[in-house]
């Protein structure tokens, strides 16, 4: 009977195991969103492909049609003409000038001609870069709307189906990033240029008027102030002394004369120097210097270090410089044999 009593009790201090219940959890684990980028839904994500993919049909036919079209960079085109014009007028004057000084007898004027002939080189390589802003203003309006853009946006399509189930799909994101970069760059790499070569025109057009203005000034009050000195020195003069001055003014514009049209060819040449520095700097310097602002922007963006590629180019201009040089340089000595023959 004890142990009966005793099997009871301890039956009663100690719960069946069969009893016990395991009640739920009153706080649930958030589960994660199905792999899906920023949490977007299937619904989401097809909604922002299509959106991606009407921006790609926009990007390769109505906007590629327009930026490839000449009519959309009017004023581009009018900037590149202002400077093929300017370019043409000095390789004329240039080529010129050192036909003209070669034929002085005695090879007297030989190395000025010889500069002349390597400004024409030089002006015939900026009237090649001139050209070919023209053909890349509409090729590269055409290539960044049409390929870049396109291929951009289908790499970010497939990084958001993608995203979550394939480890790579990273390199999809950031090489479509990129090349929606490289494709903003090259529609706006010639306009930007063409703008800032403008502006320095603009500049320079400005500063040689003022010069010219100052210089008719002070021309016009020295002219006033000798004829008003030759007055009052003709009025205090006899017949005999007035004749004397007539033949001392005429032997010193004798002996002058030869100092005054060197001097007067000196103030050519450099006006003609002056506008070929002008021209370079616009029409080379400036489109270069734009070329590696973009490119550093390029690498500072998509890490990609294009400046090889830049050092090439100016390798060939410079070959092309020199070839240009020698060519008129020949020329230059081919028509001198013949003048003198």
């Amino acid at each position: 009977m004890d142990s009966n009593r005793n099997a009871d009790k301890l039956q009663r201090m100690v719960p069946n195991v069969e009893e016990l219940e395991v009640s739920e959890p009153e706080y649930m684990v958030p589960q994660q969103p199905g792999n899906s980028p920023f949490g977007l839904s299937k619904r989401a994500r097809v909604i922002v492909t299509a959106v991606l993919v009407v921006l790609a049909i926009v990007s390769a036919f109505p906007l590629a049609t327009h930026f490839s079209s000449p009519e959309t960079y009017s004023g581009v085109t009018q900037t590149l003409e202002g400077q093929k014009s300017t370019a043409l007028g000095l390789v004329a004057t240039a080529t010129t000038a050192s036909v003209a000084v070669s034929a002085i007898p005695d090879d007297v004027g030989t190395p000025i001609a010889n500069q002349l002939a390597d400004l024409s080189g030089k002006l015939a390589v900026v009237l090649a870069i001139i050209y070919l802003e023209k053909f890349l203003l509409t090729t590269f309006g055409l290539i960044a709307f049409r390929c870049f853009v396109p291929a951009g946006i289908a790499l970010l399509c497939l990084w958001l189906w993608l995203r979550g189930r394939w480890s790579p799909s990273r390199v999809l994101f950031v090489w479509g990033v990129k090349l929606l970069v490289v494709a903003l760059a090259l529609a706006t790499l010639v306009p930007v240029s063409a703008g800032l070569t403008q502006t320095i025109t603009n500049q320079y057009q400005t500063s040689l008027a003022a010069e010219e203005a100052s210089q008719e000034a002070n021309e016009t009050s020295e002219t006033v102030y000798e004829d008003n000195t030759s007055q009052d020195t003709e009025e205090n003069q006899n017949i005999l002394e007035m004749l004397g001055s007539a033949i001392s003014s005429g032997v010193d514009a004798l002996a002058s004369g030869a100092a005054d049209a060197a001097n007067a060819v000196g103030e050519q040449l450099n006006k003609l120097i002056d506008a070929v520095a002008v021209s370079i700097v616009t029409s080379c310097l400036v489109p270069l210097a734009v070329l590696l602002l973009y490119l550093w922007l390029i690498k500072l963006f998509t890490g990609a270090d294009l400046t090889g590629y830049v050092s090439k180019a100016q390798g060939a201009a410079g070959s092309a410089v020199r070839g240009a040089g020698s060519v008129t340089r020949s020329a230059a000595r081919r028509h001198r044999a013949s003048t003198s023959n």
